[in-house]
C-alpha cells in the first residue's frame, strides 16, 4: 500500500510544477515586456518596430500563459468536484446500506423485509405472479451460543448467512429476522420449486462443517402467497409452516399449503 502514495501525489505535484513553472514564466514575459515599454518611453523617436513586435508577443505570450494557468485552475477543481462527489456517492450507498441491510450477517433486514414483501404482493395481486417464501430458523441456536459464546454464534450465524446466499438465484432476497431465524422470498417461484428450494438449503447446511467444528441443522418452513394476503397473513402462514417444521422434530420441511379465501 505504501507504493500507492506517489502514485496518487504524482498527478498533484504535476500539477504544482505546472503552475510555478506558469508563474515564472509569466513574470518573465512582463519583464520584458516592461522594458520594452520603458524603452519606447526613453527614445520615442528611434525605429521602434521591432520593439513593438516583441511586446506585441509578449502580450499574446502572456494571455497564453494566463489561459494553461485558468485550465489548471479548473481542472483542479472539476478534479476536486469529482472526487467530492464520487466520496459523496459512496457515503450515500454505506448509508443505504446501514439502513436496509442486517450488520452481522449482511443480509436485508426486518425493515427491508417489509418494503419487498409490500411490493411483491402487489405484483401478486396485479399480474398474478407466482411469490413463495421460506421462514427457516438453526435448530438449537440458544444451546450453540451457550456452548461457545456469543462471540462464535455470530460468526457462526454471519457464515451461514454468507452460505444461504451463495445458494440462492440472484432474482431471490434473504433477510434476517431475528437470531438464527432468516426469511427467503422468491419471486416467479411456486410452492412446490419453493420446497424444493427450502429442502436443498436444509441438505446443504446439514452436511456443512461451519468454522471447520460446528455442524448446524435448519427448520424451515414454505408457503405460496395468495392474491388476497397482506403481509400479516403471509407472514403467518410462514411462521405457521416453521412452527410444524420445529413441533415435528426439527431438521426439516414443512410445507403450508393453505387455500384462498376469495369466493
Amino acid at each position: 500500500m505504501n507504493q500507492a502514495k506517489p502514485a496518487v501525489r504524482r498527478p498533484v505535484l504535476r500539477h504544482k510544477i505546472l503552475y510555478v513553472l506558469s508563474v515564472v514564466a509569466l513574470g518573465a514575459l512582463l519583464c520584458v515586456n516592461f522594458g520594452t515599454i520603458y524603452t519606447l518611453i526613453l527614445n520615442p523617436d528611434g525605429n521602434h518596430s521591432r520593439l513593438m513586435q516583441l511586446a506585441y508577443l509578449c502580450m499574446v505570450a502572456g494571455l497564453l500563459v494566463l489561459a494553461g494557468q485558468v485550465l489548471l485552475v479548473l481542472k483542479r477543481i472539476i478534479a476536486a468536484i469529482g472526487k467530492d462527489a464520487a466520496e459523496a456517492g459512496e457515503l450515500a450507498e454505506r448509508l443505504e446500506q446501514l439502513v436496509v441491510m442486517d450488520s452481522l450477517t449482511k443480509t436485508y433486514n426486518r425493515g427491508k423485509f417489509e418494503e419487498v414483501l409490500d411490493r411483491e404482493l402487489g405484483n401478486v395481486r396485479r399480474y398474478c405472479l407466482d411469490l413463495s417464501g421460506v421462514m427457516l430458523d438453526v435448530d438449537g441456536f440458544k444451546a450453540i451460543n451457550e456452548a461457545l459464546g456469543y462471540a462464535a454464534g455470530d460468526r457462526l450465524l454471519a457464515n451461514l448467512a454468507h452460505h444461504l446466499n451463495s445458494l440462492l438465484r440472484d432474482n431471490d432476497y434473504l433477510f434476517r429476522w431475528r437470531g438464527g431465524k432468516f426469511i427467503i422470498l422468491a419471486p416467479h417461484t411456486d410452492i412446490d420449486k419453493a420446497a424444493i428450494m427450502a429442502e436443498k438449503l436444509r441438505q446443504r447446511v446439514g452436511h456443512k462443517l461451519f468454522g471447520g467444528k460446528v455442524r448446524m441443522t435448519l427448520s424451515l418452513g414454505v408457503a405460496q402467497a395468495l392474491e388476497d394476503d397482506t403481509p400479516e397473513t403471509f407472514r403467518q402462514r410462514l411462521q405457521a409452516g416453521l412452527a410444524t417444521a420445529k413441533n415435528a422434530g426439527r431438521d426439516r420441511v414443512a410445507v403450508n399449503r393453505a387455500h384462498s379465501t376469495q369466493a
